[in-house]
C-alpha cells in the first residue's frame, strides 16, 4: 500500500512537473554537491566535499532582475593536516604533543545552516547568471590548530550560472567559502577555500 502511494506520489510529481512549464512559481527547492581545496598555502592541507539543501523564495521579480531569499543546510565531509608544525607556537601549552596531534591528518565533519540572498538576471529565455551571499551558524566537531571544536559561522560568496530544462534548472555554482568563530572561541584562524558546486532546483 505504501509503495504504490509512493509511486501514484511521483508520478504526480512529474506530471506536474512536465505540465507546469508556463507557471509562475514562488518557491525552488534545490539538492547540491561540491568540493573545494583550502587557497594554496605552505602551511596546511584542506579538502572538502559536501551536500547541502537549498529552500528558496523570491522576493522580487522584474523583467530584469530576481532576488529570491534562501535557506541552506550543509554538511561537509573534509580532510585537514597541518604541514608546517612550527605554526604552532613555543608559547602555546603542550605545543610538542599540540604539533603531533594537529599534524595527523583529519578527517572533519561540518554541520552548517546558512541564510542569504540570491540576484539573478537573465541572459537568454533559459540561461541566467546569478550571485549569491549566504551566512550561517556551523558546527564542526573536530578541532585544528585553525579552528577550536564547536560553534562557528560559515560563508559563502558566488557568481553562477542557471539554465532552465522543462521545469528544472540546473545550477553551476563556483564559490568562495569561509569558516571562522569570529573569535567566540580560542582557535579562530578559519579556512578559505574556493569550490565547485552543481546542481538541481525545481520551482513550485
Amino acid at each position: 500500500m505504501i509503495t504504490n502511494m509512493r509511486f501514484a506520489l511521483l508520478l504526480l510529481l512529474i506530471f506536474s512537473a512536465v505540465h507546469a512549464q508556463d507557471v509562475k512559481h514562488s518557491m525552488s527547492l534545490g539538492v547540491y554537491y561540491g568540493f573545494g581545496n583550502d587557497i594554496k598555502n605552505k602551511d596546511y592541507n584542506y579538502s572538502s566535499r559536501y551536500f547541502k539543501l537549498q529552500f528558496c523564495t523570491v522576493i522580487k521579480e522584474s523583467e530584469k532582475m530576481k532576488y529570491e531569499f534562501l535557506v541552506q543546510p550543509q554538511v561537509d565531509f573534509a580532510e585537514h593536516q597541518l604541514l608546517n608544525l612550527y605554526y604552532v607556537k613555543v608559547d602555546v601549552p603542550n605545543y610538542q604533543e599540540k604539533r603531533l596531534e594537529y599534524g595527523k591528518l583529519k578527517n572533519i565533519k561540518n554541520y552548517s545552516l546558512n541564510f542569504g540572498l540570491i540576484v539573478s538576471k537573465p541572459l537568454s529565455e533559459r540561461l541566467n547568471v546569478f550571485m549569491l551571499a549566504s551566512t550561517g551558524p556551523m558546527i564542526t566537531d573536530t578541532e585544528t590548530e585553525r579552528l577550536s571544536k564547536g560553534f562557528a559561522f560559515s560563508s559563502v560568496l558566488c557568481v553562477g550560472f542557471s539554465l532552465k530544462i522543462y521545469n528544472s534548472i540546473l545550477e553551476f555554482r563556483p564559490n568562495f567559502g569561509h569558516l571562522s568563530n569570529a573569535g567566540l572561541q580560542p582557535l579562530n584562524n578559519g579556512f578559505n577555500s574556493v569550490n565547485l558546486e552543481f546542481g538541481l532546483k525545481v520551482p513550485f
